[in-house]
């Protein structure tokens, strides 16, 4: 099984990326059509059978929250534009065409993809300006490295993304991104807490239907795309007044705004409907976050507490036992590397033990591999997890492993 495929595994959520681009290409985004014949349409989830007037109202409301995306980022003022997730979509295009640098952080099976499709589609200029770069976004540390050389202030803008997270991830991400404005300065955007109503106000406003029945909908959709459990976090589960205060207990100002100031007319739309639309879509809101003085201080502290090892896998088998010890964070980025090795010993052990002594923290990805390797036993008493930190300890309890794991 090559490398591709592994991180496939471990990372099912980027399968929803597709949908994005395809959405965009079918409402005539030339640079979304450009990159189809180049990042492949054939994945699990991307051709879902729904009927074509409900398709077209996910092109309305994806095409509108891109665009409103794009318009915050590029009217940040910040010279660097930081894509968390990038996506397949073609925001690299508009960004590089304003003549803003910018930088496309994804899983590497999406940058990797990225990368080869822009050099076939983008002018030199573009490119130019243009940087894919494998990143795990609850790790600072990748994402430091990733923007190395750059001058000036960032804005980092995440468009569908939060709510994949649970809440040890959400809050390692939060840490992340108050340390990169700690050192370059600027903002971060996103409209992920209320945009998600975006899908059902479309449906309602342009089919007069029922709007639970569309939030279902696209919920089942990204669920069975993505192959997790969504909104499951400080950001969703209690309001956007929650929301808010999670964020400023991560250390950030907040700033509100309706999304209308980023939402342009489309030609193509009816004048009449566009309007009913923006009507209906008041009640999203551009949130801007920026350091706050002074902010959490246990937060801040245990910053510390993920200072990471360099990753490494090391793994025998004695006896039927499948033997592993596990150095370093294991993320999104790291995790194919222990399911490469179990894939090595799977069907020639009846037993795991994995020493996780040195290993401070765990993302899901991370915690989808132990769930492989657990589920591969048939007698599950004899899976073992030794040396667990208090930190992770607690991740397999809020997300409910510990269950079984421990």
């Amino acid at each position: 099984m090559d490398k591709k495929e592994l991180q496939k595994i471990v990372n099912p959520v980027y399968t929803t990326a597709k949908g994005t681009v395809m959405l965009l290409a079918g409402m005539g985004d030339k640079d979304a059509i450009s990159l189809i014949p180049y990042i492949g349409t054939d994945e699990k989830g991307v051709k879902q059978e729904v009927p074509k007037e409900i398709q077209k109202c996910f092109m309305i409301a994806q095409r509108a929250r891109y665009e409103m995306h794009n318009r915050a980022a590029l009217a940040s003022g910040s010279e660097n534009i930081v894509d968390l997730p990038s996506g397949y979509a073609p925001r690299g295009f508009r960004v590089s065409s304003e003549g803003k640098h910018y930088y496309g952080f994804d899983l590497p099976v999406v940058s990797d993809t990225m990368k080869a499709a822009t050099e076939k589609t983008m002018t030199d200029e573009q490119l130019a300006l243009t940087k894919y770069c494998a990143v795990d976004a609850t790790n600072y540390e990748s994402m430091r490295k990733a923007l190395d050389g750059v001058q000036g202030e960032i804005c980092i803008v995440t468009e569908g993304m939060l709510g994949y997270f649970n809440e040890p991830e959400i809050v390692s991400f939060c840490r992340a991104i108050h340390r990169l404005l700690e050192e370059f300065g600027g903002s971060w955007i996103t409209a992920d807490m209320t945009s998600l109503a975006i899908y059902p106000l479309t449906f309602g406003t342009v089919l007069k239907g029922n709007q639970e029945i569309m939030t279902q909908l696209s919920k089942n959709i990204a669920a069975n795309m993505a192959d997790v459990e969504f909104y499951k976090n400080s950001l969703y589960l209690n309001g956007l007044d929650g929301a808010l205060e999670f964020l400023r207990k991560q250390g950030f100002n907040v700033k509100r705004e309706s999304i209308d100031v980023y939402l342009p007319d489309f030609a193509d739309i009816d004048p009449q409907l566009m309007q009913e639309l923006r009507q209906a879509y008041s009640t999203m809101e551009m949130l801007t976050m920026t350091l706050a003085d002074g902010g959490d201080q246990a937060d801040k502290d245990s910053l510390d507490e993920l200072k990471e090892l360099p990753f490494k896998v090391e793994s025998h088998i004695d006896g039927g036992v499948l033997n592993v010890k596990i150095q370093g964070r294991m993320d999104t980025i790291t995790a194919p590397e222990l399911l490469e090795e179990f894939k090595k010993a799977e069907g020639k052990v009846d037993a795991i033990k994995i020493d996780v002594s040195d290993m401070p923290y765990v993302s899901s990805a991370g915690l989808r591999v132990l769930l492989i390797m657990y589920k591969s036993l048939n007698d599950k008493s004899k899976f073992e997890l030794t040396g667990v930190r208090p930190q992770v300890k607690e991740i397999f309890e809020t997300t409910g492993f510990d269950q079984f794991l421990l």
